[in-house]
C-alpha cells in the first residue's frame, strides 16, 4: 500500500506545536519514521525541504531512522537550495542532494503524496 507513496518533510517535527512542545513534535517525528521503518511495506521515497533538510543532517535526532529506510530501500532525498540556505551542505548525512524538479518527479509518479 505504501510502495508508491512519496513523503514530504518540511520540518524538524510531526504536527504543528507550540514552541514549548518543539521536542513533543520530534519525538512524534521519530515515532512516525520508526513505524514506517518496522512497516513490510515501505514508501517509495521520503523528500526533505524548507526547515525539513535538518533531519538529514548529522546531529539530527531522526538520523538513525532515516539511515535504517535507507538502508530498507527508501530513497532519502533532500532539497539543495534549502541544504544551502541553512548552510547545511556538507553536514547531510543521510540520502542525497537533489533539486526541486527531483522533488516534484518524485511527487508526480507517485500514488500518494503524504506531507508532515
Amino acid at each position: 500500500m505504501l510502495a508508491n507513496t512519496v513523503v514530504l518533510v518540511t520540518r524538524l517535527g510531526f504536527g504543528t506545536t507550540a514552541p514549548e512542545d518543539e521536542r513533543f513534535g520530534i519525538d512524534m517525528l521519530e515515532r512516525f519514521l520508526h513505524t514506517l521503518e518496522s512497516r513490510s511495506d515501505k514508501p517509495a521515497a521520503i523528500c526533505c525541504y524548507t526547515e525539513g533538510v535538518r533531519a538529514m543532517v548529522d546531529d539530527s535526532p531522526v538520523l538513525l531512522n532515516l539511515q535504517m529506510l535507507e538502508d530498507a530501500g527508501v530513497e532519502i532525498i533532500a532539497c539543495g537550495t534549502c541544504l544551502d540556505h541553512y548552510g547545511l551542505t556538507d553536514r547531510l548525512a543521510v540520502g542525497r542532494v537533489g533539486a526541486m524538479t527531483d522533488i516534484v518527479e518524485m511527487m508526480a509518479r507517485a500514488s500518494k503524496v503524504v506531507t508532515i
